[in-house]
């Protein structure tokens, strides 16, 4: 008995899409109605912040911090124990005072001038002296009176030169005076931004070594949005500096739109064809909530649209702490 082995059927193609069979890459951009790129499941992340070391060694006699807390710049979050700087600067105020009341004082050199001049006239009354009575001051006498009066001329020069000294001496004082309140200030942690605790790592009292994390701040005012976009269908001159349009879900499905604007786009072209961009766009705190509750939150995810048909924005030009935290 033989049998025909019937050909196999080829199953449609969308019927396979439908069981999940072929599965292409999920869409990460789009366009909007005005030709305009739209960046989906963009991430959400932190531009700026900071893990604050302590830069002295030293017990931690005070902390003025928790988690959760909004802190402003140059705020003082903790103290390490300065009792012993503080007392280096105290002795060095009082060097400093004591030199500077002999650099103002010129008893010396007005006490030098007054015996030159005396000096002075004893050998211009004894020289006369032996002019009008030849033999009346013996040569010896004479030198002596002449050395005596040039010894009063070069203790001017002396006593000028010890006020000169003593004006130095107070500039080296008002240096360790600087030295003593940095020590001081060393000791004094202060916040690096403005932003929220989200981590306090010692305990007060404990010992602290120099570089030891004492708390984590971030910065929620302001937050980057990452994304991809597709290099085949815009160049970067096309985004770079564009202002942009941040969607995000919260909940109970509530959309939240924010304001920003392109920073950064990289000029290196991924293996997928799509170059990173991201911006930085303003954050919103959530109506009656805490100061450190933002509608915006690290982490999320977002929808991005960039305005390429608007004027590129001025470039923003960042300073060195701001690159630096990043």
């Amino acid at each position: 008995m033989f049998f025909v082995r019937q050909p196999a059927r080829a199953v449609p193609f969308i019927a396979v899409m439908a069981l999940g069979v072929v599965q292409g890459p999920a869409l990460r951009h789009a366009e909007s109605a005005e030709g305009e790129p739209v960046l989906e499941r963009c991430l959400v992340s932190l531009v700026e912040e900071a893990q604050v070391p302590a830069r002295e060694a030293g017990v931690l006699v005070e902390l003025q911090i928790r988690e959760g807390d909004v802190v402003s710049r140059g705020d003082l979050i903790a103290r390490i124990d300065d009792s012993q700087p503080d007392f280096d600067r105290r002795k060095a105020v009082a060097e400093h005072a004591q030199a500077k009341a002999k650099a103002a004082s010129d008893v010396d050199v007005r006490y030098a001038v007054a015996a030159e001049q005396v000096a002075k006239a004893e050998y211009d009354k004894a020289n006369e002296s032996n002019n009008r009575v030849p033999g009346s001051v013996t040569r010896v006498e004479l030198d002596r009176l002449q050395l005596t009066w040039k010894r009063g001329e070069l203790q001017i020069e002396q006593a000028e030169v010890e006020r000169r000294l003593a004006e130095m001496a107070v500039q080296s004082q008002e240096v360790d005076i600087a030295a003593a309140e940095d020590a001081v200030g060393r000791r004094k942690i202060l916040a690096p931004l403005d932003g929220v605790v989200v981590r306090v790592f010692p305990h007060l009292g404990e010992w602290m070594q120099p570089g030891d994390p004492l708390a984590r701040v971030v910065r929620a005012d302001r937050l980057r949005v990452e994304g991809y976009v597709d290099a085949s269908q815009f160049d970067p001159d096309k985004v770079r500096d564009r202002p942009v349009t941040v969607k995000v879900t919260l909940a109970d499905d509530r959309q939240e739109a924010f304001t920003g604007r392109i920073v950064f786009t990289s000029p290196i072209v991924e293996s997928g064809g799509e170059y990173l961009v991201w911006a930085e766009v303003e954050n919103r705190q959530l109506e009656d909530g805490h100061p450190e509750e933002w509608m915006l939150r690290p982490g999320q995810t977002a929808q991005m649209t960039i305005h390429s048909q608007q004027q590129p924005l001025p470039p923003v030009r960042r300073t060195r702490t701001e690159t630096a935290s990043r």
